[in-house]
C-alpha cells in the first residue's frame, strides 16, 4: 500500500503546454486569447480540461486531451468551432473571466481566421449560434477596466447624466473630456462594468506593446474590434479600404435597439492627423449612441481633429477634481480597515483633499499608501510610494518602444520650459531634427505630451504633477536646469510676434545627446520624498 502511495506521489505532473508561434492577424489573436486564458488558470493538465468539458452537457463538443493539447499549442487553425468554444468556456470559468464574453471573441476570432485562410466566410451552421457580441477583442482590455474600475469614487452624477441623455434620447454623441489624469477611462470602464450591453475600445497608449498580435492605437485593429462588436454575424474584413467600407456601413446603418458605442481616449491614435476623421458621421444613426472621451485642450476642443464640432455633440461632461465626498468614499470603501478608520476621523479627510487637490490621478497612490498603512496623519504631505514606480514604468516603456537620443533631448526641452515649446523652437535647437523626425517622435511620446496654440504646433506635458514629478526622476533637467539657466545659456528670446523661444549652449545639448534624461536605459531618482 505504501508503495502504491509513493508511486503515486512520484507520478510527474504532465508539462504545460507551449504557446504557439503565429502571426499577426486573427488566428494570432485567437492563440494568444487561448493561451492567456489557460496561463491564468493556473496551466491545468489537457486531460482535466478535458474531462471537466466532458462532465458539462451544455457545452457543444468533448475534445480529448490530445486535441485541447493541439488547439492551445499547435499554430494551426482548429477544425471545429465547437471544440474551441468549450475548451475556452472550461478555462475562462478557470480563470474567473466573463465566460459569455470569452465565448463571443472565440467565436468571431475562429470565424475571421477561417475567412482568412480560405477566402470565404464560414457557413452559418459551422459556427456555434451566439447572443450579443462582445467583439472579438475585447478580452483584450479586461485588465484596463479592472486596474481603472478597482478604486472608483465621486462620479455618480456623472455616470446618471449620460445614462439618462441616451435614455431621453433617439441617438446622438456624448463627450467626455478632462485634464490628464482626472478619470476618463475610469468614468467609462465604470460604465461599461455597469452595463455590459454596451460596446466598447480604449486606445490606450499604455496597452501598445511591440509585436503584439493586436494594438488598441492601430486603425484596422480599432475598426475591426467595432466592426465585429457593431456587426457581429458577419467576419469584418481585415484591413484596408474593405474594413473602411465595413465600417462606415456599419456605423451609418440604423438599429432595431439602443446600441452605445464607447470609444475611449480619440487624442491617443497612433497617428496624427487622427485617422478618425472622417470616420465618425455628423449625425448619427438612429439607436446609435457614441461615447467619446479626449483629454482637455484648453479652449479648443479635439473633436475638430475627428470631424466632429462641440454643437454636434448631445452631452458634453467636463471631468474636474474630486470633492472630499470622493475622497472619503475612497477611504471608506477602497482602503481597507486602515482606509475605514481615517475616513472616520476629524479633519483627515479635508487634509487628504487638500493634499491631492482633488487630482484623481495623484489621489490613488495616496489612497493606497494609506490602505497599506504607509500613509498617517503624521506624514501625509509625503510622495506616495506608487508615484515613482508608476512613472518608472512610463519611461521604461517610452524607452522600450524607442531607440533615439532624439527623444531624449525632445522630452528634455518640453520638461525645462518654462510654458508650451512651439515646434520651431525644438527644431531649432535640436541638431539633426526635421519636421518630419519631430513629427515621429512626437507620434511615440504623444502620451506624455498635450499639443496647444494654433494649429497644435506647441507642446508641453499632459499633467502638472506629472511634470513636476518627472524633472525630479529624470535626473538633470528640473529643477536643478531652472536654477543654472544664465550659466546654461538658457536665454529666453523673442520671435514670431513675441513668443519666447529657447536657447541652449553646446554643451548642455550634448548633455541631453548623451542620454541625461535616461541614465542607464531608466529615470534615475533624485529623493524619496518630495511635498506637494
Amino acid at each position: 500500500m505504501r508503495d502504491e502511495e509513493n508511486t503515486e506521489r512520484r507520478t510527474p505532473r504532465p508539462r504545460p503546454v507551449r504557446p504557439p508561434a503565429v502571426t499577426p492577424g486573427p488566428l494570432g489573436e485567437l492563440k494568444s486569447l487561448l493561451y492567456e486564458l489557460y496561463a491564468h488558470a493556473g496551466a491545468p493538465a489537457t486531460d482535466e480540461i478535458s474531462d471537466e468539458i466532458k462532465q458539462d452537457d451544455s457545452l457543444p463538443d468533448a475534445p480529448s486531451g490530445d486535441t485541447v493539447r493541439r488547439i492551445l499549442s499547435e499554430p494551426a487553425l482548429p477544425r471545429r468551432a465547437e471544440a474551441v468554444v468549450s475548451v475556452a468556456t472550461v478555462l475562462a470559468r478557470q480563470a474567473g473571466r466573463d465566460e459569455q464574453a470569452v465565448v463571443d471573441s472565440v467565436r468571431q476570432l475562429w470565424a475571421s481566421a477561417l475567412t482568412r485562410e480560405t477566402g470565404r466566410a464560414p457557413a452559418p451552421s459551422s459556427v456555434p449560434a451566439q447572443g450579443p457580441s462582445s467583439g472579438g477583442s475585447r478580452w483584450f482590455f479586461q485588465h484596463l477596466l479592472d486596474y481603472h474600475t478597482e478604486k472608483f469614487a465621486g462620479r455618480d452624477g456623472e455616470i446618471s447624466a449620460i445614462r439618462d441623455h441616451i435614455d431621453e434620447h433617439d441617438r446622438g454623441y456624448v463627450f467626455v473630456d478632462g485634464l490628464s489624469g482626472y478619470g476618463k477611462t475610469s468614468l467609462l470602464a465604470m460604465l461599461v462594468r455597469q452595463q455590459p450591453s454596451y460596446l466598447y475600445h480604449f486606445i490606450s497608449q499604455r496597452y501598445k506593446t511591440a509585436g503584439g498580435a493586436f494594438d488598441p492605437t492601430l486603425r484596422d485593429h480599432l475598426l475591426s474590434n467595432l466592426c465585429e462588436q457593431l456587426d457581429p454575424h458577419r467576419a469584418a474584413p481585415i484591413e484596408g479600404v474593405a474594413l473602411t467600407d465595413r465600417f462606415l456601413e456599419v456605423v451609418q446603418s440604423d438599429r432595431e435597439n439602443p446600441t452605445v458605442l464607447v470609444l475611449d481616449a480619440i487624442d491617443e491614435v497612433d497617428k496624427h492627423p487622427s485617422f478618425l476623421r472622417g470616420l465618425l458621421p455628423r449625425r448619427l444613426p438612429k439607436n446609435l449612441f457614441v461615447l467619446l472621451s479626449a483629454r482637455s485642450q484648453g479652449e479648443r476642443s479635439y473633436l475638430e481633429e475627428v470631424g466632429l464640432t462641440p454643437d454636434g455633440i448631445g452631452l458634453r461632461v467636463t471631468l474636474g477634481g474630486l470633492d472630499t465626498d470622493a475622497v472619503r468614499q475612497l477611504l471608506l470603501h477602497h482602503a481597507g480597515p486602515a482606509g475605514a478608520a481615517l475616513g472616520q476621523r476629524p479633519g483627515f479627510v479635508d487634509a487628504l483633499h487638500d493634499v491631492s487637490e482633488g487630482d484623481p490621478f495623484y489621489l490613488r497612490f495616496l489612497v493606497e499608501d494609506v490602505e497599506h498603512g504607509r500613509l498617517t496623519p503624521e506624514n501625509i504631505r509625503r510622495t506616495p510610494n506608487g508615484l515613482y514606480p508608476y512613472l518608472d514604468e512610463q519611461f521604461e516603456h517610452l524607452h522600450r518602444s524607442v531607440d533615439s537620443g532624439l527623444h531624449n533631448m525632445v522630452l528634455g526641452l518640453i520638461l525645462e520650459a518654462y510654458g508650451p515649446l512651439h515646434r520651431s523652437d525644438l527644431l531649432r535647437n535640436v541638431p539633426g531634427l526635421t519636421g518630419g523626425k519631430l513629427d515621429q517622435v512626437v507620434c511615440d511620446v504623444q502620451r506624455f505630451l498635450l499639443r496647444t496654440g494654433e494649429h497644435r504646433q506647441s507642446y508641453t506635458f499632459c499633467h502638472n504633477r506629472f511634470r513636476d514629478t518627472s524633472g525630479r526622476s529624470t535626473n538633470a533637467l528640473v529643477p536643478r536646469a531652472r536654477r543654472r539657466r544664465d550659466r546654461a545659456g538658457h536665454v529666453p528670446q523673442a520671435v514670431g510676434g513675441g513668443r519666447p523661444t529657447v536657447a541652449f549652449a553646446p554643451q548642455r545639448l550634448r548633455a541631453l545627446h548623451r542620454g541625461a534624461l535616461y541614465r542607464g536605459g531608466r529615470p534615475r531618482r533624485r529623493g524619496a520624498r518630495g511635498s506637494h
